[in-house]
């Protein structure tokens, strides 16, 4: 209920994974074509050897695949066609037009990825029982074929051009290696992967990706996110693949501002959000944007009290009201009774959690309240998009106090330009009466896109912090 006894407001990505609540993807290719590796790469678990770890006979394409680390994601494996092929590829084509059919969004099928290792020793591409499904869909259905390990492919190809070279007696400076050495896998990966296909079907979309942790392997895997992206016709889809994966920080900003155009962003120029607490209005943008990230977090110290705290004292210079750096004091204690929705108590040690001055209250449709709700949104997703290569960094761990902490530390040592241009563009506005909320979503887009993390800028920091969550003083200093 709200603060006027008002029903809840329910994050809209509650909504979705109500309808959609699961990616679910069938992965198709023979044992040893990389499967498991990819999906490790892709949606960020640890345990997918079932994908790619089991002989023919062994595995039912209709048992799903789930992983405790990512429940956004249902993988079906083909397994390979080595044995018995008829009878196999009798079952994957059932299994497609089943789950192609049915009515429920979350229980179809909603991608195909064909699996095939990049065959520079001489082996074949694809299995005869691939190559029909590859011509029996083609047009269909949304299948990527994925042409696996990459890096091998580019080790053999360095070594034959480092040898030509010293057969030449020819020295290359190292970008001017790198350029041809770059040619010479394109081309390879044209004939040997490429014109195979085409001679199936020049239709289907393919990627060559490799998942090495080198920049040049990683964005193989987030351009493959971007390619699955791109061929979902289904915006409810769309999102739950967004949601699912754990490679493409793009993606995920991509996704919370559909997200938050669906509902909530509007909410910052309509009546949504009146009789509703600004504690209550936090909450609801909190679980839409952190939910929409997907990551390992099973404290859930991103939807924490003291997580929302410290996000509020970072958007305080925003505000028209004054800051109180007060201890609980007197003082506070009488805010806090006047202002109940401003603090609240939490853990089995009755740990008070204070909020910033302009949180306290109900919403109302100001100035002040638009420029501050503005920046807790742009706020909130650049630290998670700051988190998320700090995880991906360490590969991806639980996420602790100490990551998020150390977030917060990155995110406001730039928030100043960010926050700058919130103030100088809602200032600039006239009355609300004929503003369009459109208008303020693509504005809140076009700063968070503007001001994301580059992953080829992003360094390594390493900071001393404990396992505590930081003061808000200590987030107030300059």
């Amino acid at each position: 209920m709200s603060a006027g006894g008002e029903v809840a407001l329910v994050p809209y990505t509650d909504i979705l994974r109500q309808e959609c609540p699961r990616l679910r993807i069938l992965v198709v290719g023979k044992s040893g074509a990389g499967k498991s590796a990819l999906i490790n790469a892709v949606f960020g678990v640890e345990a997918a050897t079932a994908v790619s770890h089991r002989t023919p006979g062994e595995h039912d394409i209709d048992k799903p695949l789930s992983f405790p680390g990512n429940d956004r994601i249902i993988i079906h494996d083909s397994q390979g066609f080595e044995g018995g092929e008829e009878a196999n590829i009798n079952k994957v084509f059932d299994f497609i037009d089943r789950r192609s059919k049915m009515q429920a969004l979350g229980d179809r099928l909603h991608a195909i990825w064909v699996c095939a290792e990049i065959p520079f020793a001489g082996s074949r591409l694809f299995e005869n029982g691939v190559e029909r499904i590859l011509k029996g869909y083609q047009g269909t259905f949304p299948i990527i074929v994925v042409f696996t390990k990459l890096d091998l492919l580019r080790e053999q190809k360095e070594g034959k051009l480092e040898k030509a070279l010293e057969q030449q007696d020819r020295v290359m400076e190292d970008k001017e290696f790198e350029v041809a050495l770059d040619t010479v896998v394109d081309e390879g990966v044209q004939e040997l992967c490429v014109k195979p296909l085409c001679s199936l079907s020049p239709e289907y979309q393919w990627i060559a990706t490799s998942t090495r942790r080198e920049p040049r392997f990683k964005k193989t895997i987030t351009d493959l996110v971007q390619l699955a992206l791109e061929l979902t016709n289904i915006e409810k889809v769309w999102i739950e693949m967004a949601i699912a994966q754990r490679s493409s920080a793009k993606a995920s900003i991509e996704a919370s501002i559909r997200i938050g155009r669906k509902r909530y962003w509007r909410g910052l120029l309509s009546d949504i959000f009146l009789g509703f607490s600004m504690r209550s209005v936090l909450d609801v943008l909190q679980k839409d944007i952190v939910n929409v990230w997907n990551m390992p977090d099973p404290e859930n110290h991103l939807k924490k009290p003291e997580f929302l705290s410290l996000l509020s004292v970072l958007v305080e210079d925003l505000s028209d009201e004054a800051t109180n750096n007060y201890p609980l004091t007197e003082k506070a204690v009488q805010a806090i009774i006047e202002h109940p929705t401003s603090i609240i108590i939490t853990g089995p040690t009755a740990v008070v959690v204070l909020f910033a001055e302009w949180v306290r209250g109900t919403f109302r449709k100001t100035k002040s309240s638009l420029r501050c709700l503005t920046a807790f949104i742009v706020d909130l997703t650049l630290t998670m998009d700051t988190l998320f290569y700090l995880t991906l960094s360490r590969g991806l761990p639980p996420m602790t106090i100490r990551l998020v902490s150390q977030a917060l530390r990155i995110y406001k040592a730039r928030k100043g330009p960010v926050h700058n241009s919130i103030r100088t563009w809602a200032d600039s506005l006239g009355t609300f009466t004929h503003l369009d909320a459109d208008v303020v979503i693509k504005k809140i887009a076009e700063i968070i896109m503007g001001n994301s993390v580059k992953p080829e800028q992003w360094e390594m920091r390493e900071e001393g912090l404990d396992e505590s969550w930081m003061t808000m003083d200590a987030l107030r200093e300059s």
